[in-house]
């Protein structure tokens, strides 16, 4: 069903009729094909939500009824629906739209034939060239998007003392390092944290198992150093794996029998070091591993580390892994504020922000509830929570849109007064 149009509504009219040949008639189908014309030419990044999944993309080409995307590391569902949303004009535009055809990363999606639901919005958003922010991740889950209330529960009760300060603004990486040790003991009192460093010497085995976890970013549980297939057999886990994977692959490129004798080796030395059984779980730095936890038995503590026991380390790592990223973030955004985190704009419901790390922007794309602090005036200091929504790739930086959902009290009037002062006195359309 059509929808009127407003004073800003006309005003997007006519300034696309003056950028393109074709008129706009009246008819929704003709505003719409006229939006993704301006978004092709002013080479804009939009959301492309598939599946429940936020995807970037860009207008490829138009043709008469159909629309061509292109969207990065596209992976198709077997959905053919998807949601298109975007802004032109201070007006947030969504579509729900039908997938015609799938090529690679190109996406062809038939142009609506009407406009389905836009927003104006209230409050204009002020662009700013002196206006820094640090920022903190607050926790929502440790797999990052929507609230998992069954495991956070469960990690809650799991592990109290390290969930409790991994919530804090600031966590103790010293007080971190006690609790994890503490809790990696009630597995085993022989352990290893270990992160990865240029080493001068590095056997075959030790490469390998590097690699492997670097590669995989899995948890790998030997139950037995005794035997082989407990090395090179599939272990049914959707958490804990073997290195079976890792053994059809060397079968692949050097042969069956070099690929045995190569994991009997490991299993040999292990057993001369009397090792019995281990579990290693990789340290996360955002997204990349960067070193990891091993805990182990010998023959000397006569007993086997569990698959309880294992899981329990694997938990142990996940919890930590988004301690020390919250703390790496906390630190970045503190110490190098001017070049990191700058405000591009700001509105009364959100702000735009830039960054240049793409780590940290990958990151954000799952943990992006937020905590800010803004500087407004050097005695008054803005505190604000916010979700980010937008995600754009601006190739050397990335912008990052977030609306907020929380402030501190009457902060909301001195950013109303700063943006009164900003705008000259217009705030709204």
């Amino acid at each position: 069903m059509a929808i009127g149009r407003t004073d800003t509504m006309q005003e997007l009219i006519t300034i696309l009729e003056s950028y393109f040949e074709e008129t706009i008639i009246g008819s929704d189908v003709n505003i719409v094909k006229h939006l993704f014309y301006y978004l092709k030419a002013d080479n804009r990044e939009f959301e492309f939500i598939y599946e429940e999944e936020p995807l970037i993309a860009a207008v490829e080409d138009i043709q008469t009824s159909t629309v061509m995307l292109t969207i990065p590391d596209f992976v198709e569902k077997g959905s053919r629906r998807a949601r298109v949303r975007f802004e032109v004009m201070n007006i947030n535009y969504q579509f729900e739209v039908v997938i015609n055809d799938i090529h690679h990363d190109r996406i062809i999606i038939r142009t609506p034939t009407e406009l389905q639901s836009y927003q104006l919005r209230t409050n204009k958003r002020i662009p700013v060239d002196d206006l820094f922010m640090n920022f903190i991740i607050l926790f929502r889950s440790l797999a990052g998007g929507s609230r998992e209330v069954g495991k956070n529960l469960y990690a809650e009760s799991r592990f109290p003392n390290l969930m409790k300060e991994i919530r804090r603004d600031r966590p103790d990486l010293k007080l971190l390092n006690l609790i994890l040790t503490e809790a990696i003991q009630k597995v085993s009192k022989d352990y290893d944290i270990v992160f990865f460093k240029d080493a001068d010497f590095q056997t075959d085995a030790e490469k390998f198992l590097e690699n492997a976890i670097r590669e995989t970013g899995k948890t790998f549980y030997v139950a037995d150093c005794n035997s082989i297939d407990s090395y090179i057999k599939e272990y049914k886990s959707d958490v804990l794996f073997s290195f079976s994977w890792e053994y059809q692959s060397m079968c692949n490129e050097i042969g069956e029998e070099l690929a045995f004798e190569f994991f009997e080796t490991i299993r040999k030395n292990e057993s001369r070091n009397f090792f019995v059984s281990y579990v290693i779980a990789p340290i996360r730095l955002y997204d990349d591993v960067v070193g990891y936890i091993k805990a182990y038995s010998t023959a000397m503590d006569r007993f086997t580390i569990a698959p309880t026991q294992a899981m329990y380390v694997h938990e142990l790592s996940e919890i930590i892994s988004y301690a020390f990223t919250k703390v790496a973030i906390q630190v970045g955004s503190f110490e190098t504020m001017q070049s990191t985190t700058r405000v591009v704009d700001i509105s009364l419901d959100g702000l735009l922000f830039e960054i240049h790390d793409r780590r940290l922007f990958q990151y954000l794309k799952r943990h992006n509830i937020i905590k800010m602090f803004i500087p407004l005036r050097r005695e008054r200091m803005l505190i604000l929570r916010g979700e980010i929504i937008r995600f754009l790739d601006r190739g050397d930086y990335f912008h990052l849109g977030v609306n907020y959902f929380s402030a501190a009290p009457d902060d909301l009037l001195y950013l109303e007064e700063f943006l009164f002062e900003k705008s000259m006195k217009i705030l709204s359309e």
